[in-house]
């Protein structure tokens, strides 16, 4: 009913009028040197195409293919229509398959990221590739004196995790036992045929014509799952190319599970408790001229019954070509889950771009 909702939307939309301009098209790909001190090997995360334009006054559309370095296919990343303007009080709608409003993070695609890769604690949470759902999401503006936003959305799956190296294990694990262990970072969260909520309200100031700060409030339920979280962002940025940015956001992820609870011989009671994990980040990042910049970012995690996991890290960027190709280097501190022993871990990236879609913007 939802996919056949959102079906419909797209149709009225484009019945009102197309724009005659031509969409743009844009590929970004990279290269990754990873671990580069210990164990150095080459990857790519795989390219992604960007198809982007208004398909009537009042609408735009944005489509983005990702192909990862693997053997799996090209698959749909985002398509999502957005009615920008024309809706009665001022309504913002996005229909398709999209990243919801859901903190900050969750709707940077990762070649934004000036720290390379996400922070584990929320990719823990999010998934790898974060959340992306089939769904509505419609938002409005309050009428205060301040940019104060209000987004609900409704979608057809929930939080999980995106590892293309999980599905090829699991298409030779498909009979096994559903009451396996599972990894410790992996929830176990299901909720592909459940629909899910999620909420956002998110406030803007300008404090100055050169101080910005914006804080939000996020919520989201599943069937099995919920999840809160908080997030803020402080930009100092005298000129285009200069700017300061101090960045946080956490979330408490909570899981229903089954416990049984023995009594008697001939007696087991059934009940329910939630497995709660906590995860965030704090980054700060400073751009000093056109092609420099640099910062530190802490990533913070924590599960039930288990120590908190802190990895300090910092982060350099050079784009000698403005927007269109970025070199990164990241030092951080990881654990191996394994062993439990922390270690240092260099990684190095070059991204490129062609098209309008850039990995960097000012």
């Amino acid at each position: 009913m939802l996919k056949k909702l959102i079906g419909g939307l797209f149709i009225v939309s484009i019945s009102f009028g197309q724009t005659t301009a031509n969409p743009q098209f844009s590929v970004v790909g990279d290269l990754i040197m990873n671990d580069l001190h210990n164990n150095p090997n080459l990857y790519s995360s795989g390219i992604e195409i960007a198809v982007q334009g208004y398909v009537n006054p009042f609408a735009r559309a944005d489509v983005y293919l990702h192909k990862h370095n693997d053997e799996s296919a090209l698959e749909l990343e985002e398509a999502v229509m957005t009615i920008e303007r024309g809706l009665p009080f001022g309504l913002g709608l996005r229909a398709g398959k999209f990243r919801p409003d859901l903190g900050k993070i969750n709707k940077d695609h990762a070649h934004l990221f000036p720290f390379i890769e996400a922070p584990s604690g929320m990719a823990n949470i999010l998934g790898k590739e974060f959340w992306a759902g089939t769904g509505l999401e419609a938002s409005i503006f309050l009428p205060v004196p301040w940019y104060s936003n209000i987004s609900i959305g409704l979608f057809d799956s929930g939080l999980g995790d995106h590892d293309h190296d999980i599905e090829k294990e699991d298409v030779h694990n498909d009979h096994k036992d559903k009451d396996e262990h599972v990894d410790e970072h992996d929830h176990g969260i299901n909720e592909k045929k459940e629909k899910v909520f999620s909420a956002r309200w998110g406030h803007f100031f300008e404090l100055s014509d050169i101080n910005l700060m914006e804080i939000g409030t996020s919520y989201y339920k599943g069937p099995e799952s919920s999840l809160m979280g908080a997030d803020f962002k402080y930009k100092w940025r005298p000129n285009k190319y200069r700017s300061l940015t101090i960045q946080g956001e956490i979330v408490q992820l909570s899981i229903k599970e089954e416990h049984h609870e023995e009594k008697h011989a001939d007696e087991v009671y059934k009940g329910e408790y939630k497995n709660k994990s906590d995860a965030g980040y704090l980054m700060i990042n400073y751009q000093f001229n056109k092609s420099f910049n640099f910062g530190i970012i802490g990533d913070y995690y924590r599960e039930t019954d288990k120590g908190a996991e802190i990895n300090p890290s910092i982060f350099f960027g050079f784009s000698p070509v403005e927007e269109s190709t970025v070199f990164r280097l990241k030092i951080g501190q990881v654990e191996d889950h394994k062993s439990h022993k922390k270690h240092l871990k260099t990684t190095a990236q070059i991204i490129w771009s062609l098209g309008p879609h850039k990995p960097h913007r000012y």
